[in-house]
């Protein structure tokens, strides 16, 4: 199927449109509008936008033929102008049954026409005039209001709008490459040695470490330690000899 896409076609001949509408895609720009379509990938969270791999990514020359598409589309969707939309509505309305309006009232039902109907192409116009005269539509009898006309319209640009909806998700694809196996090897490597230096400075202690006790105190510091002691203990000999009571001589 690829292959078949990839290789230039000679000039097709195509199908005829509905009377100066918009003719059907050759029958490769429909098949590689098909295959890149069901080649699309849901994005999660986005609903607005499909991935595609690279692998199945048109080339420059498919984009320019669905870019081709898409404006024969676009060009075919330009909405009526009010002269015709007033002679279909005028054609329709002098040939069938029509409730009588005064002159005010017709003039808002011309307004509510061409409001209506100036959102569907001439052609589209045309063809639902011409479809309601000849009975295929409608009662064969009254006119067509305003949605009835604009009914049968949509009916005829529906596929046409789906098929320009999915050249668009195509051509708005996000496009990713898949990754080789030199590629996957390296990724690994790298968090392998991400996770192992995580590892250690996490296994690593918080803060300064404490400095380390002395095997013995320095020599100074013993010594007034011991000047200190014999001073508090002569105090204490000294406190208690003033406290002691004087006893009477018994011979006295």
């Amino acid at each position: 199927m690829t292959k078949a896409l990839l290789t230039r076609a000679e000039p097709e001949v195509r199908l005829p449109a509905i009377r100066n509408g918009i003719p059907p895609a050759p029958a490769r720009t429909a098949a590689l509008i098909g295959y890149l379509h069901n080649n699309l990938e849901p994005i999660p969270g986005n609903f607005r936008r499909y991935a595609l791999s690279a692998a199945a990514a048109p080339t420059d020359e498919q984009r320019a033929l669905l870019l081709t598409r898409r404006g024969e589309i676009d060009a075919g969707l330009v909405g009526a102008d009010e002269v015709t939309i007033r002679e279909n509505v005028g054609i329709l309305r002098s040939s069938m049954a029509t409730a009588q309006l005064g002159p005010e009232a017709m003039q808002l039902a011309k307004k509510g026409f061409i409001l209506v109907l100036g959102q569907y192409p001439a052609w589209a116009v045309q063809e639902t005039t011409l479809r309601f005269l000849s009975g295929r539509a409608g009662s064969g009898t009254y006119a067509p209001t305003a949605a009835e006309m604009a009914n049968v319209c949509r009916e005829m640009i529906s596929d046409h709008l789906a098929e320009r909806a999915r050249i668009n998700a195509v051509l708005d694809a996000e496009v990713y490459h898949l990754t080789g196996e030199a590629d996957r090897a390296t990724i690994n490597r790298m968090h392998a040695e991400f996770v192992a230096e995580t590892t250690v400075r996490n296994a690593a202690p918080k803060g300064p470490a404490p400095e380390p006790l002395p095997e013995q105190r320095p020599a100074g510091l013993a010594a007034d330690l011991e000047s200190r002691r014999k001073r508090r203990e002569a105090a204490e000999r000294s406190a208690g000899g003033e406290a002691a009571p004087v006893r009477a001589d018994p011979a006295a």
